[in-house]
């Protein structure tokens, strides 16, 4: 039997995960000057003896996306492709971009084959320059764009007079750690149990007391967790714990004293957007235990029905 972890009633909590390496360094990405809507990691990794810059663009803002990056890599600043005057030149850095439309991007150099730097590294050759350029989008509620911008890695302004590109500089170690982040593949994801009318594979649970144990089904196919239900005074407590590698993005769940009191279209598919609890979560997220506050009739019925929908995404880790 699982244990309460929480003191006092809540319809949420997150148990959140995440690592970084030892060598990371992490500063926001600006976009339009003054506004963060994420930031820009650099690390290494040590591959087959070869010594792997990793440069993460990620989104913390879920309204924005990134539609371009640009980045450069130099061991002077005087590298990294400018106008006479100073300026960056975006389009003319070596490692490019476009027609994204996502929340994180990454780009790798093999440094060792691309500067000659191997471990251990000499401390005159150590520090790198980067420039870390992206294009994203803001959208509204009905996902249309209604703002793009420029970005910018937070760094040292190019010139002052110019335009207000960036740049931020890099120690080389090969001291490394592991470093997770997710990707952008959330995929609907159902308590296993019994099928709603309609000809969608979603699918409702029947809960009669006691503890009911059942899988987390992601993309109609695959088991990547276990769902825990429960009723603990006058809360229903779910308890999703996903297998290693799967990550809760966001849920939506509807509790019930009949199968009809679950939000559904004429056709019987379940309509999500309705159902009474829901939240997200923008860090890896591999398990959540909610508790969800059961009405008078709720409390008092000896069956509920209940409806458990997630996004499942993947995170992958380095290092």
């Amino acid at each position: 039997m699982f244990m309460s972890i929480l003191l006092t009633p809540a319809v949420t909590t997150s148990l959140s995960m995440g690592s970084e390496p030892n060598n990371v360094y992490t500063t926001p990405l600006i976009a339009g000057q003054y506004m963060v809507v994420g930031e820009v990691a650099v690390w290494t990794s040590i591959v087959d003896d070869s010594i792997i810059l990793h440069v993460l663009y990620n989104i913390t803002d879920p309204a924005w996306y990134l539609t371009e990056a640009h980045l450069a890599v130099a061991k002077s600043l005087y590298d990294i492709p400018m106008t006479r005057t100073g300026n960056p030149i975006p389009g003319r850095f070596p490692y490019k971009a476009y027609d994204l439309w996502v929340q994180s991007y990454e780009f790798t150099v093999n440094l060792t084959e691309v500067f000659g730097l191997q471990c251990p590294v000499d401390e005159s050759e150590a520090t790198l320059y980067i420039a870390a350029h992206a294009v994203v989008a803001k959208v509204n509620e009905y996902g249309e764009i209604i703002r793009a911008e420029t970005a910018w890695g937070k760094g040292t302004r190019f010139t002052n007079r110019g335009n207000w590109g960036m740049y931020f500089t890099y120690t080389v170690t090969c001291e490394t750690g592991e470093m997770c982040y997710l990707n952008d593949d959330a995929e609907t994801s159902w308590a296993n149990g019994t099928p709603f009318p309609g000809a969608s594979w979603a699918m409702y649970v029947v809960y009669t007391g006691g503890e009911l144990t059942t899988d987390l089904i992601r993309a109609k196919n695959y088991d990547v967790g276990d769902v825990y239900i429960m009723v603990d005074g006058g809360y229903l407590v779910v308890k999703i714990v996903l297998d290693e590698g799967y990550s809760i993005s966001y849920y939506h769940i509807h509790v019930a004293t009949s199968l009809s009191g679950i939000p559904q279209n004429r056709a019987g598919n379940p309509q999500i957007g309705l159902f009474e609890y829901y939240g997200n979560y923008s860090e890896i997220t591999p398990s959540i235990e909610l508790y969800l506050p059961l009405d008078a009739a709720e409390q008092s019925a000896g069956t509920l029905y209940v409806a458990i929908h997630a996004g499942v995404a993947t995170y992958t880790c380095y290092g």
